[in-house]
């Protein structure tokens, strides 16, 4: 039964990401991607992972969404939509990412060896809960921590810095 409804969970998650990058529509897009994350936070359920599960829905479903809706809307859809038109190679050389992407991850799936024989990272009674995640990120997985951190700091300042020029853009126009 539970591989039945994790086969479900796994299938809302791909369908919603597949829909995420097939809709022109940006718009669509987002909410694609917000049925994307609603699978992931039903995967995270089946493997006991509520922490997870509750922290994929508040803060990716919930308020990152909301800020993505906020920009797509600030930015006009129309806008978007124009831009993307003009750019068929964008569209073969994502393909190609893709492709690249997903063997390697085929690759990885069948060369990994069964988790059986494995020192697990956090024991069975922490598993999922806030201070084996704590433990987890902050002794196993310090540095990458901090460089997405760092990451999505850089991000926000582009996102700003883009947003910044494209105002000024309209505002000589008019």
């Amino acid at each position: 039964m539970e591989l039945a409804v994790f086969a479900v969970f796994a299938l809302i998650a791909v369908v919603g990401a597949v829909a995420t990058i097939s809709w022109r529509n940006p718009i669509r897009s987002a909410l694609s991607l917000v049925i994307c994350l609603f699978g992931l936070a039903g995967i995270y359920v089946t493997l006991y992972a509520h922490f997870l599960a509750a922290m994929q829905i508040l803060v990716y479903a919930g308020a990152i969404m909301v800020l993505f809706a906020f920009a797509i809307m600030m930015l006009g859809a129309e806008a978007l939509e124009r831009e993307a038109k003009g750019f068929p190679w964008l569209q073969v050389l994502s393909g190609v990412v893709i492709a690249l992407l997903v063997g390697k991850f085929v690759k990885a799936l069948w060369s990994s060896p069964p988790l059986a024989g494995e020192q697990a990272l956090v024991d069975g009674e922490t598993f999922g809960t806030v201070s084996g995640i704590a433990q987890v990120m902050m002794k196993q997985f310090l540095l990458p921590f901090e460089l997405i951190s760092v990451l999505l700091l850089v991000a926000v300042v582009v996102a700003v810095m883009v947003g910044k020029n494209r105002f000024f853009r309209e505002e000589e126009k008019r």
